[in-house]
């Protein structure tokens, strides 16, 4: 009781926490990076153009890779400067493979984007697979003792004073 006062006390006279704003920037990933990429050629840019209109919004080793893209594209072609850059992943090649053969840059973002959120759905399948494993030990520690406590306890001493006789 008195640990409860002293705690809400505690609650009631604390100073408000203020909350920072986040002052760095949020990390792109390749999956923003097609999007972005998507809405643009959807826009009918070509992949020039469209990684031009993008570059400015992307942070991060993506946005520097992007950026290390346009700039090598000026001097060796965005073909094979796209296929020089192994940290946009699967997307490079097939982008440069859309270039190369003219084939619609959207639907080439879109199958792209399509197998990303195919990947995380069986990554986030395999997580959910793998929890009751993860949650054995917790249960048997901390619920079956109790649990047992509850449901077999009144059991045992109703026995225990049935057969000493105590209390009657």
């Amino acid at each position: 009781m008195i640990a409860a006062v002293i705690l809400s006390a505690t609650v009631a006279f604390a100073r408000p926490v203020r909350l920072r704003r986040r002052t760095v920037p949020v990390e792109s990933s390749v999956a923003d990076f097609a999007r972005l990429l998507s809405i643009a050629a959807a826009s009918g840019l070509p992949l020039g153009s469209a990684l031009d209109a993008v570059i400015d919004e992307l942070s991060g080793s993506v946005g520097e890779a992007v950026r290390s893209v346009v700039r090598s594209a000026r001097q060796t072609g965005l073909t094979a400067a796209l296929l020089s850059a192994p940290e946009l992943g699967s997307l490079a090649p097939a982008l440069a493979r859309a270039h190369s053969t003219g084939s619609p840059l959207g639907q080439t973002l879109d199958a792209y984007l399509t197998a990303h959120a195919a990947d995380r759905v069986t990554k986030a399948l395999e997580k959910a697979r793998t929890a009751p494993v993860r949650v054995m030990v917790p249960l048997a520690l901390l619920l079956l003792p109790g649990f047992t406590a509850l449901v077999v306890g009144p059991t045992l001493l109703d026995h225990v004073f049935d057969v000493t006789r105590f209390g009657r």
